[in-house]
């Protein structure tokens, strides 16, 4: 998310377009993997 935010800075200051779309992509796959990461992962509870 912190990645989402910072493309949209740059957004906002007007940088390259190819950097703010490598940035984006590289965020959004940055999130699916961690989203993914935690929805696959054991929960290990015990009760």
């Amino acid at each position: 998310m912190a990645g989402l935010f910072a493309v949209a800075i740059l957004v906002y200051r007007g940088a390259n377009r190819g950097l703010i779309i490598g940035l984006w992509l590289l965020a959004v796959l940055a999130t699916i993997a961690l989203f993914r990461y935690h929805v696959t992962s054991p929960l290990d509870l015990s009760f």
